[in-house]
């Protein structure tokens, strides 16, 4: 059955890419001309890859959705999309004592968390992505996070890989065979070779109280308030959505309060509601789309479009959901091409410095307004994590139990003046908490950004490197200047 199916998906694929020469990613601001573009369907294809890239002398990069800002995925030479590697295996691990379920890399989460939900028993990830159409290696391979407060990234949930090497060879890591090795593994920029299958630990179904409330910035946001949310819930999302109340009055705004526990009471919305909801959510965010363009264009309208759509959208509620319905609760929302800046620095230990930030951010936004500027109009956002022991992460900590914010600011493409105000912040945060990028946000842009990082990677780049010119002596799949740049290539 395995060999039908890879037949079928190789002749839909020369139907439907028949000709592909350039590739761009869904913000559309990455593109590249590669020397020829793969879309492999098992491991055979890999190998058969990495031989024919080997004997052309050509540099080989990976995609997988392409939701990634970075430019990590351009290259002149070989292009792998993975997206037809979605294979999906559920196990139980007698030494861990736990589910594990092994996807290929292409596998997309909305499809992960369908077949969990199916499975006996019903099982899921603990934490996710908000976009459930981001894939599993795309999501490991940048370190992306969920708004779990006692986790740390994503690729922490990663308990092995399967990676084809510059050799040609499948090769597996792990923390059983070399920890070092598996936490340079576990965000690898697809530097190790090409990622084949990864194995996640899940855990039985739960369900949480998903609860949205919009408090007034006055009244909420102090220290002890964001502490107490942090120790008391599972998961814990902020926005900030400017010019959210009439009169251009700062002081009269609201935070949306995101807040995830989880419970053992019934949900109160069957699949049926959250796909019926689900359906009305796209609708919502493709009107969205078309009055965002109408932003870029007449900038002066931002504050009462953001008012609009924060009073038509955003509304107080208390919900039980399955975890992955939790976890993915807005849909629709990768139909926005938009620009996504995200630093993680340490949280101090009454939180405060995270409410400065956050003042700092909406006491900006209305500076400039007043000069007629409005660089952020969709949203600025946080989620708290705790550290990690990824050599690569921006949240690496010796000490498991840090916290973490992980701090972004969002516009619709296009906005006049976002890459100088991201730029702005990120050097602030830079500066004063030696904060580091989240790598599939948009960073680059960033004056003196590559020296920056390498000074703070420190002895972790060397660590990383070490590991990289072992599996990969002739630098295969080194085709990126950003890349080469970070590494000293």
């Amino acid at each position: 059955m395995s060999f039908v199916k890879d037949a079928f998906t190789k002749v839909k694929n020369d139907v439907e890419h028949f000709g592909e020469k350039e590739w761009h990613n869904w913000g559309g601001n990455q593109e590249c001309t590669p020397a020829e573009i793969f879309r492999p369907v098992n491991l055979h294809d890999l190998k058969k890859i990495v031989k024919k890239a080997k004997e052309h002398n050509k540099k080989i990069r990976c995609a997988a959705a392409g939701h990634s800002w970075s430019s990590l995925s351009v290259t002149n030479g070989y292009l792998v999309i993975v997206t037809d590697l979605n294979a999906i295996e559920i196990q139980y691990n007698e030494k861990l004592k736990s589910w594990t379920v092994t996807t290929e890399a292409g596998v997309y989460f909305k499809d992960l968390d369908k077949k969990l939900r199916k499975h006996d028993p019903p099982l899921t990830l603990d934490a996710g992505t908000l976009l459930n159409t981001a894939t599993t290696s795309g999501v490991v391979s940048t370190g992306s996070h969920g708004a779990r407060c006692a986790n740390s990234n994503i690729p922490e949930k990663v308990v092995s890989f399967q990676i084809v090497t510059a050799d040609g060879e499948l090769r597996e890591f792990s923390d059983e065979i070399n920890p070092v090795e598996m936490n340079a593994a576990r965000i690898n920029f697809g530097l190790l070779g090409i990622i084949y299958k990864l194995t996640f630990i899940v855990e039985p179904m739960f369900n949480m109280v998903m609860k949205d409330s919009l408090p007034n910035i006055s009244d909420y946001w102090k220290p002890e308030n964001l502490k107490n949310d942090v120790l008391n819930n599972d998961s814990l999302e902020i926005f900030y959505w400017p010019f959210n109340t009439a009169g251009l009055n700062e002081k009269n705004d609201k935070l949306w309060v995101k807040t995830f526990k989880r419970t053992d009471l019934n949900v109160t919305e069957s699949q049926i509601e959250v796909q019926l909801m689900s359906f009305f959510e796209n609708f919502e965010v493709e009107f969205g789309d078309h009055v965002y363009q109408h932003v870029v264009n007449f900038p002066e309208s931002t504050p009462f479009i953001t008012h609009l759509l924060f009073k038509a959208g955003v509304h107080e509620n208390e919900k039980i959901l399955q975890a992955p319905d939790a976890i993915h609760y807005q849909s629709g929302i990768d139909h926005i091409p938009c620009m996504d800046l995200e630093f993680a620095f340490k949280v101090n230990h009454d939180f405060s410095n995270v409410i400065d930030e956050v003042n700092y951010i909406v006491k900006r936004i209305y500076e400039l307004a007043k000069d007629k500027k409005y660089p952020v109009n969709m949203t600025a956002e946080f989620r708290i994590n705790k550290a990690s022991k990824c050599l690569l992460a921006p949240t690496y900590d010796e000490n498991p139990d840090t916290y973490y914010c992980l701090l972004e600011i969002l516009s619709i493409n296009g906005t006049q003046g976002f890459l100088d105000f991201s730029s702005e912040l990120a050097e602030r945060w830079m500066k004063k908490y030696n904060a580091q990028p989240h790598w599939g946000k948009m960073w680059e842009h960033v004056p003196g950004i590559i020296p920056y990082v390498r000074k703070h990677l420190g002895k972790r780049v060397n660590e990383f490197e070490t590991i990289r010119a072992k599996y990969d002596p002739d630098e295969l799949f080194f085709d990126n200047n950003t890349l080469k740049q970070l590494f000293g290539k």
